[in-house]
């Protein structure tokens, strides 16, 4: 019976060591690969166009050029019921309208009502706006490219615009709106390749397909958890703490083995970590899905749709009242319109009869207003927020403060965060939302607590550890090629 027992434990621990060799073999400089690109993710994100660079190239409004009412232009759309979202902004030096209808932008002449149609011309003026250093411009027509993911696939088709200047800038224009919606630097696009691209499995002709993109990125990290996972069994099986060895050692193993089996019982726990929250953030199977703001949330909060009456309002009190005014957006607040307006300096909430400045909404008109969105249920707690919460706070990206969050009196525990100074819903947590902030936000960038988000803790923290999560790839790689070429050298003799 022993030697039964002693022959399944061996056979078990023999497929659990081939498991481990040849997962590492095949997906090892994936994992590998993967620690390098999350330290340059630290310091290079994905390409996109920051309102702080609109803030630098838009040019300022003209109220005397604004002869047609967004209501107006809205109607010579031809587009059913009223838009989404609308705004207006100087493109070739000429004012339009953009509505935001169906998933689409719609835009249209602010000065005499016709429909804008891009043309080469307003592209280059676009992106000369933004690249004024440069004295040649290419332009191409396209659907996407590698770095046209997200949010301006509303705008394709998409004009890629390269420029001649020092930085090797490639610009994309709206082939809706004419606007310029994402630019990129050679320097930027580089870093990329070796971060978000690679981190994220971002390849075009992968990416562009969103189902097989997230089973690629779901089943490679599962596998490499799998990895991970065997080799810390057969590392803690291995490692001798109180009996060492007959040679004193409390590892079996010397050399490239050994290095191997140390960093593994070091870094392999939190390896595991980065991997399985890696894993959850393609949200598999759909565990720990959250919907976020949603629209119908957002309509709820707005009092309902833009009507004829908001898109009817005069803008030349706002735009004359704000010399150097860049661009105005409607905002409705529990079925109130407000402006907000971005300036040089940043982005207001202005009256729309007068044009002064709204410098925060009232408390009761935000909780009106968010209480909309879930009408029949009681409220837990209200609080104005002046610096960040557990689910709510500032590390990639700023976040505006202060803010209110409101927390209802539900099983799955909404809570939204409202921005009194923009009137916009800016967050949203419920129970999923918490357990995935902690199992992805916490265990994917030790993101846990305000002390060790802050700069340069941070940082030094996660590229230590990275660096010995990439040392344990490395001598897992090496000892795998070792092993192929081992393997190769006995077939060679038969």
């Amino acid at each position: 019976m022993a030697l039964l027992i002693a022959g399944a434990m061996g056979s078990w621990k023999r497929q659990l060591h081939l498991l481990h060799r040849w997962l590492g073999i095949g997906i090892g400089l994936l994992v590998l690969l993967w620690f390098g690109s999350g330290i340059v993710m630290m310091y290079v994100p994905y390409p996109k166009l920051s309102e702080q660079e609109r803030m630098g190239w838009l040019p300022a409004l003209d109220a005397a050029q604004v002869k047609v009412s967004a209501w107006d232009a809205w109607q010579s759309t031809a587009q059913p019921g009223t838009p989404g979202a609308v705004k207006i902004n100087t493109v070739a030096g000429r004012p339009a309208y953009h509505f935001m209808s169906n998933g689409r932008w719609w835009s249209v002449w602010a000065d005499n009502g016709a429909a804008l149609h891009v043309t080469e011309a307003m592209v280059q003026a676009a992106a000369l706006s933004a690249t004024s250093s440069a004295t040649a411009l290419s332009v191409d027509q396209i659907d996407l490219d590698q770095w046209t993911f997200g949010s301006v696939k509303m705008h394709r088709p998409l004009y890629r615009v390269e420029a001649d200047d020092a930085a090797g800038s490639v610009l994309y224009v709206s082939g809706r709106t004419g606007e310029l919606v994402r630019d990129t630097t050679r320097s930027e696009r580089a870093w990329n390749w070796a971060g978000s691209v690679i981190h994220w499995i971002y390849f075009t002709p992968l990416r562009t397909h969103g189902q097989p993109w997230r089973q690629v990125v779901m089943w490679t990290s599962g596998a490499a958890f799998l990895l991970v996972m065997a080799g810390m069994v057969l590392g803690i099986q291995r490692v001798r703490l109180r009996q060492p060895y007959a040679s004193g050692r409390r590892s079996p193993y010397r050399g490239w083995q050994a290095w191997h089996h140390w960093l593994g019982l070091v870094i392999g726990t939190l390896t595991l970590t980065w991997l399985f929250s890696g894993w959850l953030s393609v949200t598999p199977f759909d565990w720990l899905s959250s919907p976020g703001v949603t629209a119908k949330d957002k309509l709820a909060f707005a009092g309902g749709p833009l009507n004829q009456e908001d898109l009817s309002r005069v803008l030349a009190p706002a735009i004359r009242a704000r010399p150097g005014l860049l661009e105005l957006e409607w905002r409705r607040v529990g079925g109130k319109l407000y402006f907000s307006a971005l300036e040089r300096t940043g982005r207001r909430l202005l009256n729309p009869e007068s044009g002064t400045v709204v410098t925060s909404i009232p408390n009761e008109a935000l909780l009106l207003a968010v209480r909309a969105t879930r009408p029949d249920i009681p409220l837990q707690a209200v609080d104005l927020l002046a610096s960040g919460d557990s689910y709510y706070y500032s590390h990639h990206a700023d976040r505006p403060f202060p803010v209110m969050r409101v927390q209802f009196m539900l099983a799955d525990d909404t809570s939204f965060y409202i921005d009194p100074a923009q009137g916009t819903l800016v967050g949203h947590v419920d129970s999923n939302g918490k357990w995935n902030r902690w199992l992805f936000n916490g265990l994917h960038q030790l993101d846990f607590a305000a002390s060790l988000r802050t700069r340069p803790v941070w940082d030094v923290m996660v590229a230590s550890l990275s660096v010995l999560g990439a040392m344990l790839s490395t001598s897992g790689l090496v000892l795998g090629w070792r092993r192929l070429r081992k393997r190769r050298a006995k077939t060679s003799k038969r």
